[in-house]
């Protein structure tokens, strides 16, 4: 047994080597791998042009303030150290002519294997400032072009945090961000500059049912992380925006249009007889009970903020004009008891039109002042 697990791993140790051999053919001479693993030397820090795309968004969570999502990185720089002759691997250097990289290279390294353990060189690793979690890679590769050009990509699923702001919930839009930095390296070793060739969404994903994506916008800024004993240090970051819209077709017909025919049916109190308040009452409170019931749903869904949204404003408009039949009614019952039955009916006449009309209208001002204001 012993002799068979030697055998096993002198095996995988001459296949290691085997692809460690025809990865290093071409290069132009022979370095140590710890210095090909060094940030290679520029005037300035490395540029490194980062491109991101979207595939799909699979979860927007506005109880966490979380996204779950589908993606890909996309990163080009330039290593001389990696430069080799492309007739090494029976090609001519008209192939590859100088800053074109659309033909496939002879020097590419795919799957998480090729490009942990047989690249011989360095990379960047960037990370996601937000993440929930490290990144869940599945697939990784690396091509190298005869002048020295990297090209690295790699896709994987992520979740992040990014604050929302529900004001106008449920007609909000949303950008969600997400920060991305290279990991070990300051600004003035590295720097992502972000290339909007390399980024893009998949159009076949529309978004999920309840959000439709809008656009993605790339830019890149500088930020200071401070350490706990107090020392700084800059670092280039790209901010990812993903702007997407809420489809608010689910809040309206689950939740909203019923609340509205609830509410409509407790106007029926102003047809009552002026004699059954205990009814007209009843009716009333079941409609506030209702509407409170509702609330909980819709609370349930959104993170504890300390500003009111739309809807928030909608459920205690709602909340009000129903606490207001129940004084219509108290006063109703007042002029009956006082032998005044015509003021009484006169009320109740009013407040058919007064409440449906007083109801659009607070509505359509608290739309136009979230629409102001959010």
């Amino acid at each position: 047994m012993t002799s068979i697990g030697q055998n096993g791993a002198k095996a995988k140790l001459g296949l290691l080597a085997a692809l460690l051999s025809l990865a290093g053919a071409g290069e132009a001479k022979a370095l140590d791998p710890d210095q090909l693993r060094a940030l290679p030397e520029s005037d300035g820090p490395l540029q490194v042009q980062i491109g991101f795309h979207v595939f799909d968004i699979t979860d927007i969570s506005e109880k966490d303030e979380t996204i779950d999502f589908n993606g890909a990185v996309y990163m080009q720089w330039n290593d001389p150290r990696q430069a080799y002759d492309p007739a090494d691997f029976g090609y001519s250097a008209e192939d590859f002519p100088s800053g074109e990289t659309s033909r496939s290279p002879p020097r590419l390294y795919q799957g998480a294997f090729a490009v942990q353990e047989v690249f011989q060189g360095w990379r960047p690793h960037v990370k996601f400032a937000n993440a929930i979690g490290d990144r869940q890679i599945s697939y990784m590769a690396i091509a190298v072009w005869p002048d020295g050009t990297m090209v690295y990509e790699d896709h994987f699923r992520a979740e992040a945090e990014t604050p929302m702001n529900l004001r106008r919930f449920p007609f909000d839009r949303q950008t969600l961000n997400l920060y991305l930095y290279p990991h070990w390296h300051q600004a003035h070793e590295v720097e992502l500059v972000h290339a909007d060739s390399m980024s893009g969404t998949w159009q076949q994903d529309s978004g999920i049912a309840e959000w439709a994506k809008l656009g993605l916008k790339l830019e890149e800024q500088a930020f200071e992380y401070v350490h706990r004993d107090g020392a700084k240090k800059n670092v280039s970051q790209l901010l990812v925006k993903i702007d997407v819209a809420r489809r608010p077709g689910h809040v309206l017909f689950s939740i909203i249009f019923p609340l509205l025919i609830l509410v409509s049916l407790t106007w029926i109190v102003f047809w009552l007889d002026e004699e059954s308040v205990t009814d007209r009452v009843n009716i009333s409170f079941i409609g506030i009970l209702s509407v409170v019931a509702y609330y909980l749903v819709v609370q349930d869904s959104v993170p504890e903020i300390p500003y009111l949204t739309m809807v928030d404003a909608f459920m205690m408009a709602t909340f009000l004009i129903l606490a207001a039949t129940v004084m219509v009614s108290i006063v109703v019952d007042k002029y009956n008891r006082a032998d005044r039955k015509a003021d009484g009916d006169k009320l109740d006449r009013i407040c058919r039109w007064v409440f449906p009309l007083g109801y659009v209208l607070v509505t359509a001002l608290i739309a136009l002042v979230f629409s102001l204001v959010g």
